[in-house]
């Protein structure tokens, strides 16, 4: 799978990154990127029955805002 490039204004900042897909054998679509804003690492984030998920401390808006990017991307 190829990684989806991120361009995401948020809170009055354009965020670059991207986000490298993590797939099973038997994803047609990933639930699961590793997020890199800026080329930093920002944690692993996941969609599950719970909506999305970072691993790492961030501000549930971005989260919510990186998932609703990657849910666009995929349609």
């Amino acid at each position: 799978m190829r990684n989806v490039p991120i361009h995401l204004d948020y809170k009055g900042r354009h965020l670059v990154g991207v986000a490298d897909p993590i797939a099973k054998k038997d994803d047609i679509i990933p639930l699961t990127h590793s997020i890199y804003i800026g080329g930093k690492f920002l944690g692993t984030l996941t969609c599950g029955k719970q909506g999305w998920v970072l691993d790492w401390p961030a501000e549930n808006d971005l989260v919510e805002a990186l998932g609703e990017y990657l849910h666009a991307w995929y349609e």
